[in-house]
């Protein structure tokens, strides 16, 4: 896609602002998880068109992210990592153990 030297500015300045939310990186990180970016194409009932576009569309971010703060995707991989070990930690204080 083709974009303007201002669009490209719009889309800094908006990557920017994800980049400092918290709860915004959140989100993208569960948008690039559903992109299954790492994983191979699925061929199921001929949707690994679908599978395809959906790696592109993960890539694409990714990029755009590496192109603004090239150390915020591997941060925001120790952050879902963290979330993910507090959520266990969480769930293991909340069950009783059977002993």
């Amino acid at each position: 896609m083709t974009m303007t030297p201002r669009e490209e500015q719009e889309l800094d300045l908006s990557t920017e602002f994800v980049l400092s939310e918290p709860r915004a990186r959140e989100f993208l990180w569960w948008v690039l998880s559903q992109c299954n970016v790492y994983g191979a194409p699925h061929v199921v009932n001929g949707e690994t068109g679908i599978h395809i576009g959906r790696r592109i569309i993960g890539v694409t971010i990714i990029n755009q992210l590496n192109q603004i703060n090239p150390t915020a995707y591997p941060e925001m991989m120790i952050e879902a990592h963290n979330r993910a070990e507090k959520r266990k930690r969480e769930e293991n204080v909340a069950t009783p153990d059977d002993e």
